[in-house]
């Protein structure tokens, strides 16, 4: 028998996804799967499911996207993109994306040291391109042509370095396929690959560029095909 999960006594969204992510795997039950059968459903290990309903520590959302779906869940529903949302900005919001356990300080900070990362947060300019803000191919791929105009690369730059990503000449992106990618007037999403390799070339978070691009799709998919009667009761 498993031995129970440590109770989450603090508060904040980090511990309100957990908390969520837990109350579905019990709901996935009876019997409640263990997260060694959840990880046997995905490509994610147990530890790094058990981490993500532990509370400590915001997972990525492609870690969210497994748990969920494991546990018979619709992943791209509001519900698990808000949580995931608030629970991200909040591990931001303490300098990483790995929170610290509750109970232990943070260290302080030196006068001298809040002043240096206040001038290089000056130095660094605005933030990349969310693309969380974007509910629509459209959206997304415009919110691609800022991430691309605030890296400064080229069309050219982003193929030749896919090229190099992928080690061989015969994969690099095509021009037309990166320009078409950027072009906010297609109302379909754009081809993974494509994304991977802009966002690589400006050097953004891959994770949360795919994880959007994910939501985006099942979120259209679901609305040109309903799912049959029997899975909409």
């Amino acid at each position: 028998m498993a031995r129970p999960e440590k109770p989450i006594t603090w508060d904040g969204p980090i511990a309100d996804l957990a908390r969520e992510l837990r109350r579905l795997r019990e709901l996935a039950g009876p019997p409640i799967p263990t997260y060694a059968q959840l990880a046997e459903r995905g490509t994610f290990s147990r530890s790094v499911l058990a981490d993500a309903a532990a509370g400590y520590r915001c997972p990525s959302w492609e870690v969210v996207t497994h748990f969920v779906t494991a546990c018979g869940g619709l992943p791209d529903q509001e519900q698990w993109p808000t949580l995931w949302r608030l629970a991200h900005a909040a591990a931001i919001q303490v300098g990483d994306v790995t929170p610290r356990r509750p109970g232990r300080a943070a260290p302080a900070k030196s006068r001298s040291s809040a002043r240096q990362a206040t001038v290089t947060a000056a130095q660094q300019g605005p933030a990349p391109p969310d693309p969380w803000q974007a509910n629509t191919p459209q959206e997304y791929r415009y919110q691609l042509s800022l991430l691309r105009v605030w890296a400064g690369v080229s069309i050219p730059e982003i193929c030749r370095m896919s090229r190099s990503h992928e080690g061989d000449r015969l994969s690099e992106v095509a021009y037309t396929t990166v320009h078409d990618t950027l072009n906010a007037k297609f109302a379909r999403m754009p081809p993974l690959r494509a994304v991977r390799a802009i966002v690589a070339a400006c050097e953004a978070d891959l994770d949360q560029w795919v994880g959007a691009w994910r939501a985006i799709s099942l979120k259209r998919f679901q609305q040109d095909h309903p799912p049959p009667a029997s899975l909409a009761m």
